[in-house]
């Protein structure tokens, strides 16, 4: 199973974002870093505008987090997937916002082979900007809440980063051990 990691950005917690990816290394799991380079992501709210959430990110970008993207760079060479997931954290990003992310992406180390929408939103072809598009898929929370088993490879997982978290540590890792 490949577990989309939506909204790694310049605000990422590097502890948490480690514990993550040792969690899903230690029950096989592959994950898509989906990566917005361009200001930050976690109080990004889907009731902002576009010109708000530019507003709130400032200047900051993932590369100026250097743990962050020294560890995704190492994480590239064994397991991980990256994805484009907007230039900043916007609504429905245009394709020249998603060529740029892309290019940007590629000169910090870190190639994209994906594009997920911020939000989910926008109605994209399936290969944009030389990128496969990964828009629909199971969300592991709700599957896990409904005692069902993901439909899709791709499963969206992301609650666990924020501080109203869905899942406690100990609820991911019980999750993860449900699923083997």
């Amino acid at each position: 199973m490949i577990i989309r990691n939506d909204d790694v950005a310049f605000d990422t917690d590097i502890a948490e974002f480690k514990w993550f990816c040792d969690l899903c290394d230690e029950y096989g799991h592959k994950i898509m870093q989906c990566i917005t380079p361009l200001g930050i992501c976690i109080p990004i709210h889907v009731n902002m505008s576009n010109d708000d959430i530019v507003k709130l990110g400032g200047h900051r970008t993932i590369f100026h987090n250097q743990e962050l993207h020294e560890y995704l760079g190492a994480r590239l060479e064994r397991v991980d997937l990256i994805a484009v997931h907007g230039l900043w954290h916007t609504h429905v990003p245009t394709i020249t916002d998603i060529w740029t992310c892309k290019v940007l992406l590629e000169e910090g180390g870190l190639p994209p082979t994906y594009f997920v929408p911020p939000f989910n939103e926008g109605s994209y072809p399936s290969i944009i900007c030389g990128l496969k598009l990964c828009q629909k898929t199971d969300s592991l929370e709700n599957c896990i809440n409904m005692g069902i088993m993901p439909t899709t490879d791709i499963v969206y997982l992301h609650s666990w980063r924020f501080s109203n978290k869905q899942f406690t540590h100990r609820q991911l890792k019980d999750m993860f051990e449900r699923l083997k």
